[in-house]
């Protein structure tokens, strides 16, 4: 069931998102307007990148680099994943999960195992020391989530999550989209 936000926020992003349009057309010959400062994806760029920056400092004493993290923490959540699951989760490309998991299979954090309903899909899972370093992790990353988050009010955090999960969801079904229409008329 999809989630709505309180009608009160979501006239506020329509209103937003009518002062932050605009813009000359595409192919018109006018420099489209483009302010680096009202583009939401710089500003989502500008924290993650500060986020990891300061998670990456606090990282180092466990022997862990932020993809690392995404992936324990992916894992500690929802227990056994595929490769492909882990990827979508951790937003981590496929050749770097790769050796990700790698590091952390070696270091005795994960396992593979065999799926039980198909064999060919090899599914991921916590050891009780990747869980372990998960509970001494845990309490640094949300000390750096609160820091992040300082001065938020709740409501304000969960219309930005559900906002979020909105782009998401679009974009989730543009890709299907793309990938169903005819390759000659993507072209197009």
């Amino acid at each position: 069931m999809k989630r709505r936000a309180p009608a009160r926020s979501v006239r506020g992003l329509r209103q937003a998102a009518q002062t932050a349009g605009g813009g000359a057309q595409a192919g018109s010959g006018a420099r489209p307007r483009f302010d680096l400062d009202t583009h939401i994806f710089f500003w989502f760029t500008q924290v993650i990148s500060r986020r990891d920056r300061q998670l990456a400092a606090e990282l180092k004493p466990f022997g862990l680099r932020v993809p690392e993290w995404r992936a324990l923490a992916s894992l500690y959540s929802k227990h056994r994943l595929s490769m492909s699951e882990l990827a979508d989760l951790s937003a981590i490309d496929r050749t770097t999960l790769t050796r990700t998991v790698d590091r952390m299979a070696r270091a005795g954090w994960v396992v593979r195992l065999s799926d039980a309903s198909d064999m060919r899909v090899k599914r991921l899972a916590l050891t009780g020391d990747g869980e372990s370093l998960f509970k001494r992790i845990w309490p640094v990353v949300a000390r750096l989530n609160e820091v992040a988050r300082a001065g938020l009010p709740e409501p304000v955090i969960a219309l930005l999550r559900w906002a979020l999960e909105e782009m998401r969801r679009s974009l989730d079904e543009s890709l299907s989209g793309a990938a169903a229409e005819p390759a000659d008329r993507r072209a197009a």
